[in-house]
């Protein structure tokens, strides 16, 4: 009887495949949903996860067919329709170049208009860069298309997410072996925390979130969360700085 009422409680969260966070091709699906896993644990909840577009991802959440969406960025916009948790985790959205072409980029939109700029079509890369008409923006299905589009020298740069175009840079075999290397550009456009999010209209939507948010405090408080990343091969000084961040948080 216990197991029955266990698997009622399971959470269906939905993402897109977003690594180094969370990826169906990562170890235990990344490291951010083994945590979320885990804390989701601690209040006796099993949970499952689906890899989709981001925009498959939203509509099922705003339909009720899944419980949450992991790794959300937060936008005025959304908040009106969810609930956010405590921020999970931190991505740095910004512009990646060939190490030998010469760009004059000095962290500002206006420096990015006399180039042409690749971006996947579904991503945000900061509130500015969006409503700017000036950019010459070509739209990809990926990040791993734009950063390969750039690497052939189609297009000059590409905005993303440094440190998932730092996991393809170093993990998808044809922009890895492609004869132009790539690098990312200092400063950032913008910095972006994620979030779990809920519908604001689902059933007890509040009280999940409060559950969540109480075992992600469980994990920091009986060392799990050190466990879980070191499985996950981060060094002892992320670790440490990945806790404090949860408890500021």
């Amino acid at each position: 009887m216990p197991t029955k009422v266990f698997s009622e409680q399971a959470w269906q969260i939905v993402t897109e495949n977003y690594p180094p966070y969370f990826s169906e091709n990562l170890p235990e699906n990344g490291w951010l949903y083994d945590v979320t896993k885990a804390a989701l644990k601690t209040q006796g909840i099993n949970s499952e996860i689906e890899f989709t577009t981001w925009d498959r991802a939203l509509k099922l959440l705003e339909k009720k067919r899944k419980t949450a969406i992991l790794g959300a960025f937060y936008s005025a916009k959304r908040n009106e329709v969810f609930y956010y948790s405590r921020p999970l985790a931190v991505a740095h959205s910004g512009i990646f170049k060939r190490k030998q072409s010469t760009v004059n980029y000095d962290g500002s939109i206006q420096s990015l208009q006399p180039y042409s700029i690749g971006k996947e079509d579904s991503a945000f890369v900061s509130q500015e860069f969006a409503s700017n008409t000036e950019l010459a923006i070509t739209s990809t299905k990926s990040l791993p298309t734009s950063l390969y589009l750039l690497q052939q020298g189609r297009i000059d740069l590409v905005a993303g997410t440094k440190e998932v175009g730092k996991y393809w840079l170093k993990h998808n075999k044809e922009i890895a072996l492609g004869k132009n290397k790539i690098e990312y550009l200092s400063p950032d456009l913008a910095v972006h925390k994620l979030y779990l999010i809920v519908s604001q209209s689902s059933y007890q939507a509040k009280e999940r979130l409060y559950k969540f948010n109480g075992g992600i405090n469980i994990l920091i408080k009986n060392g799990e969360i050190a466990k879980i990343m070191k499985k996950h091969h981060f060094s002892n000084e992320k670790i440490t700085k990945y806790i404090n961040f949860l408890k500021e948080n």
